[in-house]
Order: C-alpha cells, then sequence, then structure tokens
C-alpha cells in the first residue's frame, strides 16, 4: 500500500461529507472540502459537523490535492453530478462515495448506465475521465463512520472496507487512506467490481471482516 496522504479534499459537505472528514481529521490528515456555498458560508457548518475542515473553492480542490495527496473524495448527491465541473478533480485520484438512490432524478448520462445496469462508477470514470477513479466509502452508512473508524485498533479488529479501482497505483493509495482512517480496506479489484457495494448488492451497509471481502475479490 502506498504511503498515507497529508491533505485530502472532499467535494460536498453534507453529512456524508462531514462524516468523512470527522474520521480524516481524527486521523491526523488535513482536510479541504468544498460545496456549492461559497468557503465563508460553510464556515460556521464546517465548525459545528466538522471543526478543523479547511473550506475551498471547488475549483481549487484539485490543485491543492495534486500538491498534497493526489486525493479527492467524491460525496455529492448523484443527482447533482452535473453541478460538479470535471476540470475541478482534473489529475486526481478521486473515490467515488456515491450511491444511487429510486427517488433522485439522475443526469442523463448516468442514468443510461443505470439503465443499462452497468456499475455507476463505470459512468462516473467517463465523465471524470482526467481522474482515476476508485470506488469506496460508499457502502457504509454515515452514521456508523465515526464509531466505526478505529485508527488506534488492530486491523483483524477493524471494519473491513471494500475498493474496487482499475488503476492499481490508484487503488493502493485509497487502501492506505481506508488504513490510515482506521478500517481495514480489501481490494476487490477492476471499477466494475464495485456493482456489488451499490445498494443492492450484497455488501451495502453491513458490518464485514476481511473474510466477508475476500470472497468477492477478483
Amino acid at each position: 500500500m502506498s504511503e498515507p496522504p497529508e491533505t485530502v479534499g472532499i467535494l460536498g459537505a453534507g453529512r456524508a461529507g462531514t462524516a468523512f472528514a470527522r474520521a480524516l481529521l481524527r486521523a491526523g490528515i488535513t482536510v479541504d472540502i468544498a460545496s456549492t456555498r461559497p468557503p465563508r458560508a460553510l464556515q460556521h457548518h464546517l465548525k459545528i459537523y466538522a471543526p478543523g475542515a479547511v473550506p475551498v473553492v471547488a475549483e481549487d480542490i484539485a490543485e491543492r490535492a495534486r500538491d498534497s495527496s493526489g486525493l479527492v473524495i467524491l460525496a455529492v448527491p448523484q443527482e447533482e453530478l452535473d453541478e460538479v465541473d470535471p476540470a475541478w478533480v482534473a489529475g486526481t485520484v478521486l473515490i467515488d462515495a456515491t450511491n444511487t438512490w429510486q427517488d433522485e432524478l439522475l443526469p442523463s448520462w448516468l442514468q443510461a448506465a443505470v439503465d443499462e445496469q452497468l456499475p455507476t462508477s463505470m459512468a462516473l470514470a467517463g465523465r471524470f475521465g482526467s481522474a482515476q477513479v476508485v470506488k469506496a466509502l460508499n457502502h457504509i452508512a454515515h452514521s456508523e463512520i465515526d464509531d466505526a473508524a478505529r485508527p488506534d485498533a488492530e486491523l483483524s479488529q477493524r471494519r473491513a472496507l471494500a475498493v474496487a479501482g482499475d488503476d492499481d497505483a490508484a487503488r493502493g493509495l485509497v487502501m492506505g487512506l481506508l488504513v490510515r482512517m482506521g478500517f481495514d480496506p480489501v481490494s476487490l479489484g477492476a471499477l466494475a467490481a464495485g456493482r456489488i457495494m451499490e445498494p443492492d448488492g450484497p455488501l451495502f451497509n453491513r458490518p464485514l471482516r476481511r473474510e466477508d471481502l475476500l470472497r468477492f475479490a477478483r
């Protein structure tokens, strides 16, 4: 696994994004976070839900990430993905932590993938082609992250989280991040394997150990 990063960017300051931020901050990782609101408007929100996270403009996420870890977590609702400019994540390893919910009105390019029963991360990889997309952090409920992230515990005692991505180096970088956060990452293989991490898959919202995930590794 790659060395843990120093700074991670997060796109999305909702419940999931701030939960990721809290876990990262507890692990000693600096967090940049951006949303549709300007940084000044985010300050009070982050003081409550992710104290220590740095509000930045979305356009700066990629540059700041490239100068440090190279990692950005995508934590915006899928129905809002058309509002995310691919240039914002260019040259980064983009962690797709998003999910498809039945009541969402999806962008046409993503809905087409859903209709064809393709993994949504593959559609995101096409949309954000200038980034290396890795599926992770989507099959654990944001409400469980605070308790489940246990950086002081042995790997065997941690909750296992799946990782899928086509680029070995990018997948390794994300796995290193998950270790630092307090999880036990398990590679499922290529990005297509992310299909089983989605809400209707066998891994979603289940407390799993390494041996549970290894059955699905390719």
